[in-house]
């Protein structure tokens, strides 16, 4: 669980953390802070083996809101990166992206992207060919912009069966 920790940390750390444009005063990134410290890592660090996310995520929307939703679904990709389980982050990343893409920090979208690219094409190599080239289209938006083309050709060879 230590890593787990450490990335969050880490994450909420960087000035660009959870900045929506109307919250140019932090207030967002303290709240996002205090929900991690007091909810999050403790229910976290006490799980067994995998947290039960469905568990926590009533008691964090319950509790917070759309703000604890947000920070269900920051922890539980981070988690299932560092866990490298692809099941669960490819459940989350998609709602997470489309309801919170504007407050993910750009540093955390490309990790998001690179681990969704890495994923996609192991899927692709695996036989699961329209699986990877749909996963590696949904990790170009996310994607660092110096990272476009060589994911455009990526996807491009991988629809011509290369």
């Amino acid at each position: 669980m230590y890593p787990f920790v450490i990335a969050l940390f880490c994450l909420l750390s960087t000035s660009l953390y959870a900045q929506h444009p109307v919250d140019t005063s932090g207030i967002h990134a303290e709240k996002l802070t205090k929900i991690f410290q007091e909810e999050v890592i403790p229910y976290v660090e006490a799980a067994d083996s995998i947290p039960d996310w469905k568990s926590l995520g009533k008691r964090l929307i319950s509790l917070y809101g759309d703000l604890g939703e947000e920070a269900l679904f920051l922890s539980q990709t981070i988690y299932s990166m560092q866990k490298d389980d692809w099941a669960n982050f490819s459940s989350v990343i998609i709602p997470f992206a489309k309801k919170y893409g504007t407050r993910i920090p750009a540093k955390q979208r490309h990790e998001f992207s690179r681990y969704m690219s890495r994923n996609a094409q192991l899927l692709y190599q695996s036989g699961h060919q329209e699986e990877g080239i749909r996963w590696q289209i949904l990790a170009l938006p996310l994607a660092d912009e110096t990272e476009h083309a060589g994911m455009l050709d990526t996807i491009e060879k991988m629809k011509k069966g290369e």
